[in-house]
């Protein structure tokens, strides 16, 4: 079975900002608005296997993606989780990063221990975005990142 974060067919509809070695789509089940993925293009399972070049790159691609992500959102405030491991609640097997816009009273707690709780129960259970539901959330995050083009290449 292919990973599904290696198929460009499966992606391409989630993708909204790449580079050389990381992409960052839109969640098919956003738990918050604004709930991101960030991924490695190279198959790995864990943060421990990437290279010089994607260790090197991933803060710089982490703090663009998480620009636009909060520019999306409407915030400032943000958790950036990363599940290694089927313990830790990994459901797919490729390394991905979180990026959780935060805002006061929204669907997920402030203490950690109940914000894992919420988030684990909110991933399996919020809907599936509809392809014209993701394709409008990709076409403005894509609108975001070439407004702010020159702010996140300084990023």
């Amino acid at each position: 079975m292919e990973c599904a974060f290696c198929s460009e067919t499966a992606l391409k509809f989630e993708k909204f900002y790449e580079d050389k070695n990381f992409i960052a789509i839109y969640n098919l089940r956003p738990v918050v608005k604004g709930h991101c993925l960030i991924i490695p293009k190279r198959h790995i399972e864990s943060m421990l296997e990437l290279n010089d070049s994607e260790r090197k790159d991933f803060i710089s691609f982490s703090n663009k993606a998480i620009f636009i992500a909060l520019k999306y959102a409407n915030t400032n405030d943000f958790d950036l989780l990363l599940q290694k491991g089927e313990n830790a609640g990994q459901s797919i097997k490729h390394l991905h990063f979180h990026i959780m816009p935060r805002k006061r009273n929204d669907n997920l707690a402030v203490n950690k221990k109940e914000f894992f709780q919420s988030f684990a129960e909110k991933e399996n259970t919020v809907k599936t975005l509809t392809q014209s539901e993701m394709t409008a959330i990709v076409s403005e995050l894509k609108n975001l990142s070439e407004k702010h083009r020159v702010q996140i290449n300084e990023l």
